[in-house]
């Protein structure tokens, strides 16, 4: 591929991850100077889908659920008898989410419903103005806390379980506990065979750093276990190329527990005093540093050997992951993870 055209890629893909031109043109020219790092090859399951003119991808999910894919972000939505529910409203799909439910439908969006607090999810409600919103009441004290005018307050929220009805369809809404975020919910659609969870199952992929900051690792695999359970064909997890199935639920699920147990094991067989004879006297962080580096050197490479060629990206950030865990042992050692 020429220099030209890489460029063009890039400036493409920063354009709608929020990235300016400038910043993006220092990266293209600072790719053509320094080697590119060498990562494991996409599984075929994780590659990226062709992109049609229209600048985004339109599945549909059963005979009334669609979900729109650009620029590694995703959000669905279904159209039932009397206007359109909205499940987020991503910023980075402003212009093509409209779009998209234009093409299946003129009636209005008239419901939208949060997955969760965060502003890559939902700093684009307000272009929807005032519709029906509903939240977990986490996420909305997340959200009246952030003031921000592009993520407008719920019209309702709930604490364990909120059923919808709209237009004859029917969306399940349920709150596992704290995960990702504390009030990131699950929303089932029977009717559609399918479930929406954001930020927990990225289909074919290994997952984000720390989770995307994890509010609560151990409430990742409950989330996990709760996806698990529910009769669908379709799940839409909110980034990267694709639409998942309950068998990416599961390798995620296993691949989420098997480097919980494994870190676990490893922590288990490290001994913090190695580390403190290390470094000057009481240099706690010091010690810390290299105690967490002795966990990851030896869990990485089990996961990588495991993992590698069955979910994408599990040598980027599984060090981090690990360490992420190791915390997690120390704080969250109430919850017993089987």
């Amino acid at each position: 591929m020429s220099d030209r055209l890489t460029r063009r890629g890039m400036l493409a893909f920063g354009a709608a991850a929020g990235l300016s031109a400038t910043t993006l043109a220092g990266s293209a020219h600072a790719q053509t100077t320094t080697p590119a790092p060498k990562f494991l090859p996409l599984p075929l399951a994780a590659k990226p889908r062709p992109v049609p003119p229209e600048g985004y991808i339109l599945d549909r999910i059963g005979d009334a659920m669609y979900a729109v894919t650009a620029g590694g972000n995703q959000t669905p939505f279904v159209v039932t008898r009397t206007g359109v529910v909205l499940i987020d409203a991503p910023p980075s799909l402003a212009t093509v989410l409209p779009a998209a439910i234009r093409r299946v439908t003129d009636k209005p969006v008239t419901h939208v419903i949060y997955s969760h607090s965060h502003a890559d999810h939902i700093a684009g409600a307000a272009a929807f103005g005032n519709v029906f919103r509903i939240a977990h009441e986490e996420a909305a004290r997340t959200i009246r806390i952030a003031r921000d005018p592009n993520r407008p307050m719920p019209t309702v929220t709930f604490r364990d379980r909120y059923r919808l009805n709209v237009g004859g369809q029917h969306f399940e809404l349920s709150y596992p506990g704290t995960n990702h975020e504390a009030g990131n919910i699950i929303i089932h659609v029977p009717q559609q065979r399918a479930a929406v969870m954001m930020d927990v199952v990225i289909p074919g992929w290994a997952p984000f750093l720390n989770w995307g900051t994890a509010d609560s690792v151990p409430g990742i695999l409950t989330a996990h276990d709760e996806l698990a359970k529910l009769p669908i064909e379709t799940f839409v997890g909110g980034h990267i190329h694709r639409l998942g199935t309950l068998r990416d639920i599961k390798d995620s699920r296993d691949f989420t527990y098997d480097l919980w147990h494994t870190t676990q094991r490893v922590v288990a067989e490290t001994r913090i005093t190695d580390a403190f004879a290390q470094v000057e006297p009481g240099h706690q962080w010091g010690a810390f540093k290299l105690y967490y580096q002795a966990i990851a050197d030896r869990v990485e490479p089990e996961i990588i050997q495991r993992w590698g060629d069955k979910l994408a990206g599990v040598d980027i950030w599984t060090r981090d992951n690990a360490t992420t865990i190791a915390v997690s042992l120390l704080l969250d050692a109430p919850r017993n993870v089987q």
